[in-house]
């Protein structure tokens, strides 16, 4: 059985015809699902909400002033994007309810934090003061001794004070 030019022909453009659309949609979607994610990954994208300004503020009069907040608040990878941005929805339907508590906190696993801290101060690990060494291998989460580190005023610029270490060592610290 020969086939002809012309039908293989009108095959071929009524499946292009179909699909073509399909893959023109699929692509249009793609591309702006990831300005959408590049958009609402960006620091001053937090500051949308007014409810979030206190917490921008102190970031943005932090050490950490240029580390875009997703570095911190979303775990690496995709995974972590796509959790992230899931909770995210969450986050939009309380601020547009008016459903949420103030002062914005968050809750999270602590080694989680320790990790994110670790993508970009892993060089304290294993080679810092002798006491880092000792936490590390105790799985003292950096978040325990550094809290408030970029969204509080009075410790975003400051070594863990004495009364931290007290919190954990009591006595040990002593009044010395």
């Amino acid at each position: 059985m020969k086939y002809s030019r012309k039908k293989y022909s009108r095959k071929y453009k009524g499946y292009v015809l179909s699909v073509g659309p399909l893959i023109a949609i699929i692509a249009a979607g793609a591309f702006l699902t990831t300005g959408m994610i590049k958009y609402t990954s960006q620091s001053e994208f937090c500051i949308n909400c007014h409810e979030m300004n206190p917490t921008y503020q102190t970031w943005q009069s932090s050490s950490h002033k240029n580390v875009e907040c997703i570095k911190c608040h979303s775990d690496p990878g995709t995974a972590g994007l796509v959790k992230t941005k899931t909770n995210a929805i969450k986050e939009v339907y309380l601020h547009v309810t008016g459903n949420y508590k103030t002062p914005i906190t968050i809750s999270t696993d602590n080694a989680a934090f320790t990790n994110r801290c670790l993508e970009c101060h892993q060089g304290i690990k294993g080679k810092g003061a002798a006491h880092n060494n000792k936490h590390f291998e105790a799985d003292i989460a950096c978040t325990d001794c550094h809290q408030g580190m970029v969204h509080d005023e009075k410790t975003n610029k400051q070594t863990p004070t004495r009364e931290i270490c007290i919190k954990c060592h009591g006595r040990e610290m002593g009044d010395s």
